[in-house]
């Protein structure tokens, strides 16, 4: 499972919370659909926005397409971490009530608290704050531009953007199974919250992210945890003032809770990543060493974007991970396979 910036505190002295509903589970579907580099990897969307035979009106194909180019799905998650709304109409009208200043805000990434006097003079569109930021989050793949476009273009076009990309995507994909939808996220929240009652708080924040390297930060104190249905099976995250998000998917149990003959997804893309001799050829000179991509393709008879492709796949199994271009072994993942698919065997 991809796990994109971690960071969690060595104490118990921490606080871990749930949330889920639609509202989320809305944002992170459009964030899902729009992400073309997980295309062949999402287990519940089959046909991405710019897939002519997706069946979205033009109006939503349109604006999937700015989220798409803009990555406004980020805006949507920041505005939702604002709002109190428990209801598509109530979110609507909060932000109908934003100030262009405040709404900038709120959509502009947090980055640490050293840079809040610095974002929020980017928000009211200060133009070497907004550089400053950009300079600062070079490393991420897409917040400079993100930046530059909320901190510079129109707030009303901003707004009305907003509002009809998750108005329609209500409509047109919450709507139809809206009363499963609301089930799944409550029982898998349910089911989280007994899960940690047996669990120390560490130990459970590793089981549930599929991430047993997972580090510690000690600048983080609270831990919120919200499921998703539509962008399983990876995790994502997101930082708050002393806070640390996990968007992550819905156990298979939850989907399905009178199917005990259901495995969990990551213990099948697990396997069936392993089920290729290309990517266990991969495996093997990853488990010897760290590797880029061009080092690969130097070494493999295949081209970049078959090796890309493999390299994909275990990704999403959770088996290898990245960190600046260059691939290596998640050893935490491959070694309790066997326990993993026993404990299967034996539910």
């Amino acid at each position: 499972m991809k796990i994109i910036q971690s960071g969690f505190k060595a104490n118990n002295d921490y606080t871990i919370h749930f949330e889920s509903s639609l509202l989320w589970e809305a944002a992170l579907g459009i964030a899902a659909i729009t992400n073309t580099s997980l295309s062949g990897t999402l287990e519940h969307i089959d046909k991405m926005w710019d897939n002519p035979e997706n069946g979205f009106s033009d109006q939503l194909q349109r604006s999937l397409k700015i989220v798409h180019e803009r990555n406004t799905w980020k805006a949507l998650l920041q505005l939702l971490h604002h709002s109190n709304a428990h209801s598509l109409a109530d979110w609507s009208e909060e932000i109908k009530q934003l100030s262009a200043t405040t709404l900038r805000e709120q959509c502009l990434p947090y980055i640490g608290s050293s840079f809040e006097e610095t974002r929020k003079e980017a928000a009211s569109g200060d133009k070497h704050s907004i550089a400053k930021l950009q300079e600062i989050t070079a490393d991420n793949p897409f917040f400079p531009d993100y930046i530059a476009f909320i901190a510079q273009t129109d707030s009303q076009f901003l707004k009305e953007h907003l509002l009809s990309v998750m108005t329609d995507w209500f409509q047109e994909v919450i709507k139809p199974r809206e009363e499963g939808l609301q089930d799944m996220l409550a029982r898998d929240t349910v089911d989280k919250k007994r899960k940690l009652e047996t669990m120390e708080k560490l130990d459970f924040m590793r089981w549930i992210t599929h991430s047993p390297s997972f580090k510690p930060d000690e600048s983080i104190h609270t831990i919120l945890f919200i499921p998703h249905y539509y962008y399983r099976p990876w995790t994502i995250t997101a930082d708050l003032p002393g806070t640390k998000v996990f968007y992550y998917p819905v156990h298979a149990n939850s989907i399905d809770p009178e199917n005990r003959y259901n495995p969990d997804t990551m213990l099948v893309r697990k396997y069936k990543a392993l089920g290729d001799a290309m990517r266990l050829h991969l495996l093997k000179r990853l488990n010897e060493g760290e590797q880029t991509l061009q080092q690969l393709a130097e070494q493999m008879p295949a081209a970049k974007s078959t090796l890309h492709h493999h390299l994909k796949m275990l990704k999403s199994a959770g088996l290898i991970d990245s960190n600046k271009q260059v691939y290596y072994v998640n050893k935490q993942s491959i070694a309790p396979l066997d326990s993993e698919l026993y404990h299967f065997l034996k539910e």
